[in-house]
């Protein structure tokens, strides 16, 4: 459903627009995500049961298409053309009828008066805070392609790291699944008509095998049962991961747990040093940039420690002496932010951290997945030979007996 709101912006300016969201709530955490603090009205418009709003995945704006909008706009700008005319020429050329229509509300605002980056403010579900700050800053200088390159280029880097990161669950999921799933086909299709072949025949069967019937009879005979303790469970679990108190646990836990706590760490401080960098060189300052990059930070736990940061900050101790008192910062982060603070290059440090955590978060995606695939080998290999040894033994054992 939709939302019609009222908002200051940082800037203490007063906007306007609509956004989409399931519920009230939904759309106040997202407008607050978006760094609209302080929310002075939300109503719900009339709903109109549409496909795209049913299945708003599918038709809302994804990141690729905001840097291929961003990179097309800032190629045409660049070659002489107009704002207006640009955006006029890429309403049509989009791919995505969302992106379209967006592009033509932006169109009907500027032709109202409005600023580019005024009109990108009204759409907060498509154009991230720092997006607009960034478009905002490069307004006042005279140089809105160079700001549509700038955010290109960072959407892309963090695209790349996400998909990283997403790698390296991927394969493990589908070979638990496709485990999973073997192990199910056999309890319930190939070993029944066994179990009832080694009780009729009265064999001596060995331990591996009085194993494997224990525990396929009681699935078959609480098959229910089980089923419905798992989704009691698995509704359960997503019942609390959506309460506060569940998504701070979460969030402590992917901060804590082996192999990925350094991932998730490193890559909320690639997140901070690129957007942090990419804004002071577009001209912001470093409290206004901390407030937009706090509100876009995934973990909770991570944002808490950079709000702490900003506080410190604003109170005159500066970005490393607040940095060094938190044991979430790496030791290297701190030194460097110390040389940028010291040589007044903060914005080139960053950059370099940025570049540097990308690279880190990259070789412990792959060491992952390195250690991944030949543990899961391992332990399906040993499951395979734990079902094979029970079922054939048995047989031979038979056969044997019979002969």
């Amino acid at each position: 459903m939709g939302y019609r709101y009222q908002a200051y912006t940082i800037d203490k300016k007063i906007v306007q627009g609509t956004i989409e969201a399931p519920s009230e709530s939904a759309a106040e955490d997202a407008l607050y995500h978006a760094g609209y603090n302080h929310i002075l009205s939300l109503k719900e418009l009339p709903t109109r049961k549409t496909l795209k709003s049913q299945i708003p995945f599918l038709f809302g704006v994804k990141t690729p298409d905001l840097i291929d909008f961003a990179r097309q706009l800032a190629t045409l700008i660049e070659s002489g053309i107009p704002l207006l005319t640009a955006l006029r020429a890429l309403e049509g050329n989009v791919s995505k009828a969302t992106l379209s229509d967006i592009i033509s509300d932006l169109v009907e605002e500027l032709q109202g008066g409005s600023s580019f980056s005024e009109s990108l403010s009204r759409h907060p579900d498509v154009f991230p805070l720092y997006f607009v700050q960034v478009i905002r800053a490069s307004e006042q200088t005279g140089n809105l392609e160079a700001g549509l390159k700038q955010v290109a280029d960072a959407l892309e880097k963090q695209v790349q790291t996400k998909k990283k990161m997403k790698r390296a669950m991927t394969y493990p999921t589908v070979i638990v699944v496709m485990a999973i799933g073997v192990i199910a086909l056999l309890i319930t299709v190939v070993l029944p008509p066994l179990i009832g072949l080694f009780t009729s025949l009265d064999a001596e069967l060995p331990i591996t095998t009085r194993i494997l019937l224990a525990v396929t009879g009681f699935v078959i005979d609480y098959k229910l049962v089980i089923l419905g303790v798992i989704l009691v469970v698995v509704a359960a679990t997503i019942i609390y991961l959506r309460l506060p108190s569940g998504k701070l646990a979460k969030d402590r836990f992917l901060l804590k747990a082996p192999l990925i706590g350094p991932i998730t760490v490193q890559h909320s401080m690639f997140y901070f040093c690129q957007t942090t960098s990419m804004m002071l060189q577009a001209g912001l300052q470093l409290p206004q940039i901390m407030e937009i990059v706090n509100n876009s930070m995934g973990n909770q736990v991570v944002r808490e420690s950079f709000v702490t940061v900003r506080e410190k900050l604003i109170q005159g101790q500066g970005l490393s002496q607040p940095m060094s008192q938190d044991s979430l910062f790496p030791d290297l982060m701190i030194k460097m932010v110390v040389v940028g603070e010291t040589t007044g290059t903060i914005d080139s440090t960053l950059a370099t951290l940025a570049d540097y955590y990308e690279q880190r978060v990259d070789q412990k995606v792959n060491a992952l997945i390195g250690m991944i695939e030949p543990t899961l080998t391992i332990v399906i290999g040993l499951m395979i030979a734990f079902l094979a040894t029970s079922i054939v033994m048995p047989m031979y054992s038979i056969m044997g007996s019979l002969s």
